[in-house]
C-alpha cells in the first residue's frame, strides 16, 4: 500500500479544517435570534417619581455668612495674610451673588526679598531699582485690603463619606466678578545718573530717600476661583476657596520699563506688570435661616 506524501496529507488536513469552520459558522448564523426589547411601566409608588427625592436645598432663599482666613501666593517679593468676611444669597440652589472684604493682619517677605536685601548689589545701572540693599523690604508693594462682589454658580453636588462613618454633603462653588484691592507701592519719582548717585550714601540724600518714599492707590480688577464646600449641619459648613485677581502693580518697587532706553530712570506707572495674583482661604459657613428645606 503506497503512503501519501507528508505535504499532501498536510494540504488535505488544512482543507478539512477549513470546510469543519465554514459548516460550523454557517449553523450558528442559522440559529442565531435577532433581540428585542421592551418598554417597562413602572407602577405603584414610583410611578412617575422624579429622579432625585428629599432633595436638601442648602442654598435657595437662604444667606451665608463666611468669615475666612485667606493667605496668597506665588508672590515675588511679600504675601499677605488677610481676615474677611463673605456674604451670599443664593436665588437658587445653584446660583447666587455675594459680596467679600478683608484686610491685611500681616506681611511675610519672600526668601527673594531676603536675598536681595543680604545679598544685592547697587551698580550705576540699577542705582534707581535698589538705592541701598538694606531698605529693599521698605521698597516692595504690599496688599493692605481686598474686597469685590461675585455671581455664584453651584453646578456639582453630591454626598461623601468619611471612613464609612461621616456622612456629608459637598459641592463646587464657581464664581466670576470684580475685585478692589488696596496697594501700598514705592512713590514716582525721577533720577538723573548722571548728577545723582547712590553709593557711597552720603554722596545723594535724594535717592535714598525716594526708596522709603510711598503711595496708595486702589486697583480694579477681575476675580475668578472655585471653591469646595462641605456641609455638616443644616446650618454649618465649611469652604476652601482659590481665588484669582489679576492686575498690574509695581511689586518689587522697581525701574522696569519706560518710553525710552532701560532703564528710563523713572518709577512710575510704566514700571507696573501684570501679576497673576492668587490666595487660598479657609471659612465657616453659618447659613440662615438655620432650618434647611428639602423637595418632595
Amino acid at each position: 500500500m503506497n503512503k501519501l506524501p507528508r505535504q499532501t496529507l498536510l494540504r488535505i488536513s488544512i482543507m478539512v479544517a477549513v470546510a469543519v469552520c465554514l459548516l460550523v459558522g454557517d449553523g450558528l448564523r442559522s440559529g442565531a435570534h435577532s433581540a428585542s426589547a421592551q418598554e417597562v411601566h413602572l407602577t405603584g409608588p414610583l410611578a412617575d417619581a422624579p429622579s432625585v427625592m428629599k432633595f436638601r436645598l442648602w442654598r435657595r432663599n437662604r444667606l451665608q455668612l463666611e468669615p475666612f482666613f485667606a493667605f496668597t501666593f506665588g508672590d515675588d517679593y511679600s504675601r499677605a495674610l488677610i481676615l474677611g468676611v463673605e456674604a451670599r444669597f443664593s436665588f437658587l440652589d445653584w446660583l447666587g451673588i455675594g459680596g467679600w472684604g478683608g484686610g491685611s493682619v500681616a506681611n511675610l517677605n519672600t526668601d527673594l526679598t531676603r536675598q536681595v536685601r543680604d545679598k544685592g548689589v547697587t551698580t550705576n545701572r540699577n542705582r534707581l531699582s535698589l538705592p541701598s540693599r538694606e531698605n529693599f523690604p521698605d521698597q516692595i508693594g504690599r496688599m493692605d485690603w481686598l474686597a469685590g462682589v461675585d455671581l455664584h454658580f453651584t453646578p456639582f453636588r453630591g454626598k461623601l463619606a468619611m471612613f464609612q462613618k461621616v456622612f456629608f454633603d459637598a459641592d463646587l462653588d464657581f464664581f466670576v466678578g470684580a475685585a478692589f484691592v488696596g496697594i501700598t507701592e514705592r512713590s514716582g519719582t525721577t533720577f538723573d545718573a548722571a548728577t545723582q548717585t547712590c553709593n557711597p550714601p552720603p554722596g545723594d540724600v535724594g535717592c535714598l530717600q525716594s526708596q522709603l518714599a510711598r503711595s496708595k492707590r486702589t486697583a480694579v480688577a477681575p476675580s475668578f476661583g472655585v471653591a469646595f464646600q462641605a456641609y455638616f449641619k443644616e446650618f454649618m459648613g465649611i469652604a476652601i476657596r482659590w481665588r484669582a485677581i489679576p492686575f498690574k502693580w509695581n511689586t518689587g518697587g522697581t525701574d522696569e520699563a519706560g518710553n525710552g532706553d532701560f532703564p528710563d530712570g523713572q518709577i512710575n506707572k510704566s514700571d507696573r506688570q501684570r501679576q497673576f495674583n492668587q490666595m487660598m482661604s479657609i471659612g465657616f459657613i453659618f447659613i440662615l435661616p438655620p432650618k434647611i428645606k428639602t423637595t418632595d
